[in-house]
């Protein structure tokens, strides 16, 4: 009797085992499948180009009046050294010509997304299009920069080349 519990005992281990295993491999298998880029085959793919898109990844959101209607598809640099970036989205949405593509910040440093402000074309967008307008992301040490600069200017406040500050 005591051998057959024993025996019963290490299938029932060997059961949970190979369980806990197949769990593993499929978490392990599903995350990798998690991490693909949208499907080209969206009813809509369209492009736009910056000078600089700093934290701009693929799979980051693109919205419309907030509510996300698609995904960044891919982002390169082309031959002139622009941010090439493509948007995919699952639904065919209408557009117009002369829309905005405009990359901002979660919060103050938040994840980059690109919001789209529609214009007032009667024309639309169409697929493999590219958006007329592109704004490039705004990082926040050049808006500190920016304000420095307005306050010195304000105060009268000169810097010469070597990092010295007077009055002018």
């Amino acid at each position: 009797m005591k051998k057959i519990k024993k025996f019963c005992r290490r299938q029932k281990n060997l059961l949970v085992g190979m369980l806990v295993v197949l769990i593993l491999l499929c978490t392990v298998f599903g995350s990798y499948g998690s991490k693909k880029k949208v499907v080209p085959s969206a009813p809509l793919i369209l492009h736009a180009t910056y000078n600089k898109a700093d934290g701009l990844n693929i799979g980051a959101s693109v919205r419309l009046a907030g509510v996300e209607v698609a995904k960044v598809n891919d982002v390169h640099l082309d031959d002139f050294y622009r941010v090439q970036a493509t948007f995919a989205f699952p639904k065919k949405i209408d557009l117009p010509a002369d829309s905005a593509a405009i990359i901002e910040t979660d919060g103050l440093i938040g994840n980059k997304y690109v919001e789209l402000l529609p214009g007032g074309d009667e024309e639309l967008l169409e697929n493999g299009d590219t958006f007329m307008y592109a704004q490039d992301v705004l990082l926040l040490d050049e808006l500190l920069e920016r304000f420095l600069m307005y306050v010195r200017n304000k105060k009268g406040i000169v810097i010469s080349k070597e990092g010295e500050e007077y009055d002018s």
